[in-house]
């Protein structure tokens, strides 16, 4: 079934599909994670429905293009730019193939809210399990590919479950991407925190700062 949502923010809208996976709010908080100028070329890597994209753009000025494997996504993520007037291009292709279509050091910034969940948690149906499930070597190719897109210094933005902080480090330094903000993001003040923020910088010396944790609700 098809919805349009209000993305509470300038009015923008998003459709999307209740058959199809859908935004969580881990793309919002990355979206005000982002450390973007007007002039700067962002990629969103395995964009999905196009939040962060439609957001990214919105709240920062920065040109934005999103790749998708998923035909049905690229084809929502059109439309909802296109309700919004925004002008953000989306593509259909595998993240692996961007690197070659768009050319090596095309981008600034490189965006990322991968598929994270364990291959023991199930989904109700196909489509939303092949967008939850990614083992270790498929953070290795957006990281690649990201890393490939990339100008010298440039940044990838990406969120992570917190207690799966080692796989997300090793596969940032695999790539040659080093960690320079963390934000921590916990549900309540006495909980822990559940979801890492981290933006990582294109063959960038050592140097992490850590944020303070965000807090989502004080009650």
């Amino acid at each position: 079934m098809r919805r349009v949502d209000d993305l509470q923010f300038q009015g923008l809208r998003l459709v999307q599909d209740t058959e199809l996976p859908r935004f969580t709010a881990d793309s919002v908080l990355l979206a005000n994670f982002l450390r973007l100028r007007p002039n700067d070329r962002a990629i969103d890597l395995g964009s999905g429905t196009g939040v962060l994209s439609l957001l990214g753009a919105a709240k920062t000025g920065a040109a934005f293009t999103g790749v998708e494997l998923r035909e049905e996504l690229t084809a929502l993520s059109k439309e909802s730019a296109a309700l919004n007037g925004q002008e953000i291009p989306f593509y259909t292709m595998d993240v692996a193939d961007a690197p070659a279509f768009f050319g090596h050091g095309s981008f600034s910034a490189a965006v990322c809210n991968p598929p994270y969940y364990s291959a023991g948690e199930q989904s109700p149906n196909d489509a939303r399990r092949q967008a939850r499930h990614a083992d270790a070597d498929a953070l290795d190719r957006f990281f690649h590919a990201a890393f490939l897109l990339l100008k010298n210094g440039g940044a990838l933005y990406v969120c992570f479950p917190a207690d799966r902080i080692t796989t997300l480090f090793r596969a940032l330094y695999g790539a040659r991407l080093m960690p320079k903000r963390l934000r921590p993001v916990a549900a309540a003040a006495e909980s822990r925190p559940y979801l890492l923020l981290v933006q990582a910088k294109k063959d960038a010396k050592e140097g992490l700062i850590f944020e303070p944790t965000q807090i989502l609700s004080n009650g």
